[in-house]
Parts: C-alpha cells; structure tokens; sequence
C-alpha cells in the first residue's frame, strides 16, 4: 500500500471512530445559538469588490455568488446547484439606512401589514412610523457541489425585482411530477434540484445582477439518499424552529452617502 492510500486509509478510519458521537458537544445549541448565511449576488457598490473594505475578495466579481459567513465564492456564470428546502414568504419592515441597526426592524407573516403602508415618493411602500415593508420571498436552500453531495445551508432572500423570479421557481416547483405506484405526484421540494446562474438585468433606473433559475435533477437515485436525509432533515428543522432566528442581516454593514445608498436601493 503507497502512502496516500494509507493516509486515505487513516482518515476514513478516524471519521468511523468520530461518527458514533456525532452532535456531542452542540446538545444545548438551539436555532438562536447559530446563523444561517444568506447567498448572496454581488452588485456594482458591494463591499466585496471594494478594495477598500474589510470585505474586500480579490477573486469576487459583479454577478457572482458569495456565502459571508463561510467565504464561498461561486462564479454567476457557472452557478450552483440547490436544493429549495423550504419556501416563507415574510413582510420585512426596514429602517432607512442611518437609523436602521442593519438588520429588519421586524419580520411580519401576515400580508395585511401592506393596507397599512403607504407608497412614498422612493417608490416603497412606508408605514405611519417611517419605516418600509418588503415583500421578500425566503428560500433555504441546500448547495450542492457537481456530485450533488451538501456543501451548505443557506438562505436566498428575493425582494422588488427579484419577487418575480421567486414566484417563478414556486410555480417550477410545483409543477414538477414523478410517476410513483399510485400515479404522478409532486415530489417534496427538498428532493429536486436546481441551477442557479446570475444574468444582467436593467431598467430605466440602472443595471443590476438577478437570478435566472432552471430545474436540473430530482435526487431520488440510490446514490442521493445521504444527501436526501440531510435535506429532509434540513427542511423538518426549518420547520419545527424559530428559521429566522438563525439569519445573519449584515449587522455590522457601514454607513453608506446618500448617493450610495440610492444606487444600491434603486433596483432591490
């Protein structure tokens, strides 16, 4: 045996002598203990790809994918693939930026919250306060590498412009059939796949990065069923727990100038 089989060998031995005590340790840990990342397109004023940022990743690009909590980077142009676990549609109530601490003032379920807003002259629909609501539609999603085995939870928000894209994906997702003993039926969302690509898009009031979204596989072959159980379960937690109270919003995201803030705010 040469030595990197030996070495292959040792790991796998050391993961087997691990797996028996798998979650030890993270007994006491609860949804609020932990975040979920959000999946992220990158804009034109990301810090990202400012330079001057703490932020700052070399190697990301306008159009591409990034995960900040954990630092992955996937090209736009290539996409990722993903699994949409579960699907929330919330009302986020904001703050404008100087007076917002970064993250939603408040989370609202129930779409009656917008018959008590108004549309401002910034085209978004504000409340008595001062504060504003966006539609946002929530996707967690499991990121799959080529080998449709996990690589990682997250969350894609789509909101204003990319409202419509999340409508679309559900109406996808919806309309998917597999052929079982009893006839067709709409597989769980947890076990299909999807390709997730960024394009251009533009309007009158500037150019921005959006989703484009297209089905790839369902994972119901023999070889999917550990990535089957970690999504199932990913889903069935996101169900039983406060989701939302594992979402990072950037808490930490500086100020930005008035021009700034109205280029960034513009299409989203």
């Amino acid at each position: 045996m040469n030595e990197v089989a030996m070495k292959k060998k040792q790991a796998v031995g050391a993961v087997s002598a691990l797996e028996e005590f798998a979650g030890q340790g993270s007994e006491y840990v609860t949804a609020k203990d932990t975040k979920l990342p959000i999946l992220k397109l990158i804009g034109a004023n990301s810090p990202f790809t400012n330079p001057q940022d703490a932020k700052y990743n070399e190697n990301a690009k306008v159009g591409d994918i990034y995960n900040e909590i954990t630092g992955r980077l996937y090209k736009g142009s290539e996409g990722v693939l993903a699994v949409p676990c579960l699907y929330v549609n919330t009302y986020n109530e904001w703050a404008d930026r100087g007076a917002s601490p970064g993250r939603p003032v408040q989370i609202h379920r129930d779409p009656s919250i917008l018959r008590q807003t108004s549309r401002g002259d910034d085209g978004k629909d504000r409340l008595d306060n001062g504060n504003y609501v966006e539609d946002t539609g929530n996707h967690f999603v499991y990121i799959l590498d080529k080998n449709y085995k996990p690589l990682e939870q997250a969350l894609i928000t789509m909101k204003s412009t990319q409202k419509k894209k999340s409508k679309l994906w559900n109406s996808m997702i919806q309309s998917r059939r597999l052929e079982g003993s009893k006839g067709f039926f709409t597989p769980p969302s947890w076990a299909t796949v999807y390709l997730l690509k960024s394009v251009q898009e533009s309007n009158s009031k500037g150019t921005w990065p959006g989703w484009s979204i297209a089905f790839d596989s369902f994972l119901n072959k023999p070889e999917n069923q550990k990535t089957r159980e970690l999504t199932k379960d990913f889903y069935q937690n996101a169900m039983e727990s406060d989701i939302f109270g594992k979402v990072e919003f950037d808490s930490d995201k500086p100020q930005k100038s008035q021009e700034e803030e109205k280029e960034e705010d513009t299409p989203f």
